[in-house]
């Protein structure tokens, strides 16, 4: 009589076999101090620990403002997300599952995809709500991100909250082949959790800290036409890791698919055009896909949502210029509206394509797979020619295809 193997990742989930954590990373209350003219790199940060299996970091940062005096010309509507700027995880083998040019896209991808609660539960009360007269209907909530003039205070330090998420939970996941065949009927997976053990695995963050006096809005929370005096600004954090205990057992440890999550953002120019077209270059499947207008010249987000600068089109396309969508603005914000509850920041619209249109599931079923479909283009058609100097900040959820080792 041959014996029954149990299938890898069929007890995962069990309760009393499953063996979940929740706490502190390697690196506890480190301090950065900021500097008033130019970017501070997180270089205390130790590697992450390189044991069980983990499925989000959660980063908690206190931004004490100690500078003083001065006269401040401009508040950031990002304020204070992008205190963070440039940031990454690098994980040795792998891509890096997080990959954005500001702490802002960070708070944005958090904002409609949070590692906790579900997705018609996304919007967290510490992005902030509703600025008047930004939005085609501004009787809805907006998620503007704006912080309190009072929070520049050294009195009334700022609290920052971040997920830096190496996995995503999949309500219903199609595990795809390399060329975009189907493996399997869909499963309810994390897709797909790092195994930290694994050769050793080096994995650092790498994080810049914005200047206490910054060039624009966009480049950090606080802008000042007389520059302050020095003070013992900082930016102290606290990490901490989510998953689950490595087991001996195949058939209790999540399952590991030759598909990693991201989250990437990247700056494009746009200045002086009417027409934006921003090649998506990231090669796997698109699960959703923001633009974030910004003009230096105006030293504020492109207000897209009225006046000269609300564009007459917003489409996405794939293959040979077949629309995912084609939205005017109202269009735009009503799916999303309708997904999340809530519209995105100022200056921002978001195509989400993860999350199904009954019971706000998420899948990767109708995601734009560029293994399939080429020439996927994000095009804004604008009624009024951008400032010369304008930019859109794109960012990119998706999966991508890595040979499990």
């Amino acid at each position: 009589m041959s014996q029954q193997t149990i299938a890898p990742g069929s007890l995962y989930g069990v309760p009393g076999i499953t063996q979940r954590f929740e706490q502190q990373e390697t690196s506890v209350s480190v301090l950065t101090s900021q500097i008033l003219a130019a970017i501070a790199n997180d270089n205390q940060v130790q590697n992450f620990q390189q044991t069980d299996i983990v499925h989000w970091w959660e980063q908690e940062i206190t931004w004490a403002n100690a500078f003083t005096g001065g006269t401040v010309s401009v508040t950031s509507p990002y304020l204070p997300y992008n205190a963070i700027q440039a940031a990454s995880i690098q994980m040795q083998g792998q891509y890096k599952p997080i990959d954005v040019v500001s702490g802002v896209d960070l708070a944005i991808f958090q904002l409609y995809r949070p590692m906790r609660g579900s997705a018609q539960m996304a919007f967290q009360p510490l992005l902030g709500t509703n600025p008047a007269n930004t939005f085609a209907n501004n009787a809805f909530p907006q998620a503007n991100l704006v912080g309190l003039a009072a929070e520049t205070a050294t009195s009334n330090p700022i609290p920052i909250y971040l997920e830096w998420p190496t996995s995503l939970w999949f309500d219903q996941y199609w595990d795809l082949a390399e060329d975009g065949s189907i493996n399997g009927p869909p499963i309810s997976a994390y897709v797909s959790p790092q195994y930290m053990s694994g050769g050793q695995r080096v994995v650092k963050p790498k994080i810049q800290y914005a200047p206490g006096n910054a060039s624009n809005s966009d480049q950090g929370p606080i802008v000042y036409s007389v520059a302050p005096t020095g003070g013992a600004s900082s930016f102290t954090s606290t990490w901490r890791r989510v998953g689950v205990y490595a087991s001996v057992n195949p058939a209790t440890m999540p399952p590991v698919f030759n598909w990693q999550y991201q989250r990437h953002s990247f700056q494009f120019g746009v200045g002086g055009k009417t027409k934006v077209v921003v090649p998506i270059t990231d090669y796997g499947q698109v699960l959703s896909v923001f633009l974030r207008f910004y003009d230096p010249t105006a030293g504020a987000p492109v207000l897209i949502t009225s006046g000269a600068f609300l564009p007459q089109n917003l489409q996405l396309l794939y293959g040979s210029n077949l629309p995912r969508f084609f939205d005017d603005m109202p269009a735009m914000q009503k799916r999303f509206l309708d997904q999340h509850g809530f519209l995105p920041p100022v200056g921002t619209v978001i195509w989400d394509m993860a999350l199904t249109d009954t019971g706000g599931y998420i899948t990767n079923a109708k995601a734009i797979n560029t293994l399939t479909n080429a020439n996927v283009t994000a095009v804004v058609q604008f009624g009024s020619a951008l400032s010369a100097t304008a930019y859109v900040v794109v960012g990119i959820e998706s999966l991508v295809y890595v040979a499990i080792q």
